[in-house]
């Protein structure tokens, strides 16, 4: 029998092939703290991040004059500065990040461009000086830590001097394959590097949601109806897939979310019609999952599972395994603060555990809260997270010309 080899003796010629195969600035920053030679077989500019994605403008050319402020201009010059719209697609990915040496609880992490962004509904926690074991601290070594990928979501983001309209929701499939679902109900799709996207299915359906599920790509009308999109060599077929489920009141929006391998439709109650509009207030939910004969049933109760629904994706965490969750319940976001809707009794509270402070959730909102920073640092190592805000910054202390930030 062979005896073993540290990994600080693999050669070189083995390193870096497997450095060269990481696609996430995570992992490379994990790779390259091992050691010396780990960190020598790989430099972090070899790292070329794929997002964010040039993406063809999802919305047509305006067919009238358009108003820029109090300006108004001609049909033109609104062509032309539709033509000017920059569309990137982004790619978020989220991540269960635990102590090594302890893997049975952990928390919800994002990584988003440039930052690492903690997803704990209650963020306020972290203003008092606790010792909480499950208060993140503010500054920690990568190297000590897990962190296993739990799913990637995609964002449009559309820098336009015209008004236009809006994007609900974007998902990506096989890395080629983009699907759109906009505000008004339509469903489309586009190819990497195609110039324009095609819109699928028959006039006048109106989509709520898409979500890719066990390698398969799955939309939900406003009828509950699911539908199979089939894609083949050139061409994509809308299948149906299951019956209606819930109700199809123009005052209710259909949500997918994947729980142990099984599609949910968990359905929003609003107060008023939500197409087109910014503004309307949640009054309920309801989560309908299949029996064994197929059917959807109203299920009274997640178990010990909470389910999140944001603009991105929609995630489903056991409450055994995050921390700042509660079982049995849906997590949302209503008027840029986030809300708990519990099943057990159909209550809609804050998720604030001060009510009489005003918290801007960097879970779902793109505003931060100010967070003292800390000047406390751990030893001297290769790979650190700091918390200078509401989110936390990966920089690698080693790297040639000094302390340089690495913006993921």
């Amino acid at each position: 029998m062979s005896e073993s080899v540290e990994c600080s003796e693999l050669p070189e010629e083995l390193l870096r092939p497997i450095g060269k195969g990481l696609d996430t600035r995570i992992d490379i920053l994990r790779f390259r703290g091992v050691c010396k030679s780990w960190r020598s077989a790989i430099s972090s500019s070899d790292f070329i991040p794929r997002f964010p994605l040039n993406f063809p403008n999802p919305f047509p050319p305006p067919r009238r004059r358009r108003r820029l402020g109090w300006l108004a201009i001609s049909h033109d010059e609104a062509d032309h500065l539709h033509q000017q719209t920059i569309c990137l697609l982004h790619e978020t990915i989220f991540y269960r990040l635990t102590i090594s040496a302890s893997s049975d609880k952990g928390w919800l992490i994002k990584v988003e461009d440039c930052k690492m962004h903690l997803l704990d509904p209650h963020r306020e926690r972290y203003e008092s000086e606790s010792d909480s074991p499950n208060i993140l601290p503010n500054n920690f070594v990568l190297l000590d830590y897990d962190t296993v990928e739990l799913t990637r979501a995609h964002t449009l983001e559309i820098q336009s001097l015209i008004r236009i309209g809006r994007v609900n929701k974007v998902v990506m499939f096989n890395d080629c394959h983009v699907f759109v679902v906009y505000s008004d109900g339509k469903l489309g799709h586009a190819k990497c590097g195609d110039e324009s996207l095609t819109c699928l299915g028959e006039k006048g359906m109106e989509f709520d949601d898409v979500i890719v599920s066990e390698g398969q790509v799955y939309v939900v009308d406003r009828f509950g109806i699911g539908w199979w999109i089939k894609i083949n060599d050139s061409t994509l077929d809308l299948v149906k897939f299951w019956n209606p489920c819930g109700s199809d009141s123009l005052k209710t929006q259909k949500h997918l979310v994947e729980s142990d391998g099984t599609i949910y439709i968990v359905e929003r109650y609003l107060d008023r019609e939500w197409r087109g509009r910014h503004y309307f207030c949640v009054v309920g939910f309801k989560v309908y999952k299949k029996n064994e004969w197929g059917e959807w049933v109203l299920e009274e109760s997640l178990g010990d599972r909470a389910f999140i629904l944001r603009s991105d994706c929609s995630l489903s965490v056991s409450t055994r395994e995050f921390f700042g969750y509660e079982a049995n319940c849906i997590y949302f976001t209503q008027q840029n603060r986030i809300h708990v809707f519990k099943l057990e009794n159909n209550s809609i509270t804050n998720a604030d555990l001060k009510e009489d402070k005003v918290y801007n959730q960097t879970a779902f909102s793109r505003q931060a809260e100010k967070l003292p920073p800390s000047n406390i640092f751990g030893h001297f190592v290769q790979t650190i997270f700091h918390k200078p805000s509401a989110c936390y910054v990966i920089e690698d202390l080693f790297s040639k010309g000094g302390k340089d930030d690495f913006w993921l």
